[in-house]
């Protein structure tokens, strides 16, 4: 391992952490992970730039270069995706006669381009930060947010208020009143006073772009709570996430969780009973689901009316939702061919008159932004990155949280109903410097070394 590496000391003083205790790499993630309410006031732009350039003049001035290895394949294929979307835009607004809109240029280069600089110089240097340290970041920010919520709750009651402007927002001039489509970002909204999360609560956001950011950002502490040893500290930091979670007000991710939960307990009772056991066990159940009338038909009424309680939470939207997929999908099979394998770049019509986000192609990833608005050859590089990082990261598995590959799937069931929210980049930097101990990942790498020294030996022999 590249970098410093200390040993596993006790890196907590009660509450508190032990700064000297930390890698340099570990000051950067906590530092970073706990001012995310600054973040929130600067308007969240161009952190990975902004990063990847203080990165890039560290190693040049104190170690004398950048040290890099050779790309990988997810570190290509997530620049070539954002080079992608910046040549699509730039040769549809000269074909139609258009100026470009500057965030479809910026967004793509701070959130694919730097994301994948940011991940070239993480796998290159080998970069590594301990469970704990994540953990105790993650309970600072949601200690932020619970506090929060108190002020938002007992002392401004839930009202009514006008968004001041995030300092991006003043520089970039908008207006002083928000309105969809204006940009969330620009604008600092702590929570929504119309729409409603639970009975007596309003839709909260906090310190993110909107409540689907937040639900991503809190359903991935909770499955990192669950991966901390001590039994108090992780249980708090996974109810306290559940609750903020249920403040968002953000369906998919209600449902989705539960899935992920169901599959990690599966995973884990798995390997203590075995394989064997646990698919005798999942036969027998499903043999009793389908042939019992009794239990299919309860199983049925369930899920039935789960599933009706959770499209009737938010009628509306659920009905503005389904016209959008409706719409985009016909899109898709209805395009000429070079719409269909290069996209149709921008979003459609409006489905909502006076609600400039319900357009199609929107409120999808995989739907819209990446099959509507990509097309097959935008599709084909992300589904390259994404798989070959999975890849990547099973490669590198050891020491790694069960976490890591939960949030993953947590991820990957959301992209149906949910666009690529601001939350996954950054918690993907995040699994790629993750372990549960130094020690651990070491002994791996010099037993890795060891084994290409004797094959090498053994070959020139």
């Amino acid at each position: 391992m590249s970098g410093i590496v200390k040993n596993n000391a006790r890196i907590f003083s009660t509450v508190f952490i032990r700064w000297n205790c930390l890698t340099q790499s570990e000051k950067v993630t906590v530092v970073s992970i706990i001012l995310i309410p600054l973040w929130w006031l600067l308007g969240w732009k161009y952190l990975f730039l902004l990063l990847a350039t203080s990165l890039a003049l560290h190693d040049i001035f104190s170690e004398n270069g950048l040290h890099l290895q050779r790309p990988t394949i997810p570190v290509l294929s997530a620049i070539g995706f954002g080079l992608y979307g910046i040549l699509s835009k730039y040769f549809y607004s000269q074909s139609n006669n258009e100026s470009i809109n500057p965030n479809s240029i910026t967004w793509p280069l701070d959130g694919w381009v730097g994301f994948g600089l940011i991940l070239w110089y993480i796998q290159s240097h080998k970069i590594r930060i301990r469970l704990n340290v994540l953990a105790w970041s993650l309970t600072i920010v949601a200690l932020q947010m619970v506090l929060f919520w108190l002020v938002i709750y007992f002392v401004w009651k839930q009202g009514d208020y006008t968004a001041s402007r995030s300092l991006f927002g003043l520089i970039t001039g908008k207006g002083e009143e928000f309105i969809p489509g204006a940009g969330n970002s620009n604008y600092l909204m702590p929570y929504f006073p119309t729409d409603i999360s639970l009975p007596g609560l309003v839709r909260y956001i906090y310190f993110f772009h909107g409540p689907e950011s937040l639900a991503l950002f809190v359903g991935f502490v909770c499955l990192v709570a669950l991966d901390i040893k001590n039994r108090l500290w992780s249980w708090l930091l996974f109810s306290t996430s559940v609750f903020l979670l249920l403040t968002s007000g953000t369906r998919a991710v209600w449902v989705a969780l539960p899935a992920v939960l169901f599959l990690r307990y599966f995973f884990i009772v798995g390997s203590w009973v075995g394989a064997w056991v646990l698919c005798a066990v999942i036969a027998i159940g499903c043999f009793a689901g389908l042939s019992v009338p009794a239990v299919s038909n309860m199983l049925f009424h369930s899920a039935t009316n789960t599933a009706q309680s959770t499209s009737s939470f938010r009628g509306d939207s659920s009905e503005v939702r389904s016209e959008i997929y409706r719409r985009t999908f016909r899109g898709i099979t209805e395009a000429s061919d070079a719409k269909l394998i290069f996209g149709h770049v921008v979003t459609g019509e409006g489905v909502l008159p006076g609600y400039a986000p319900a357009v199609v192609g929107s409120h999808s990833f995989l739907l819209g932004s990446l099959l509507y608005r990509s097309g097959l050859v935008g599709t084909g590089i992300f589904l390259t990155y994404w798989v070959s990082l999975i890849f990547w990261l099973y490669n590198t598995r050891t020491g790694r949280p069960i976490s890591c590959a939960m949030t993953f799937v947590l991820f990957s069931l959301t992209f149906s109903t949910m666009e690529l929210e601001l939350p996954v980049m950054p918690i993907t930097l995040i699994f790629a410097m993750l372990c549960t101990d130094f020690k651990r990942v070491v002994k791996k790498e010099n037993t890795g070394l060891m084994r290409k020294s004797l094959i090498f030996r053994r070959d020139n022999s």
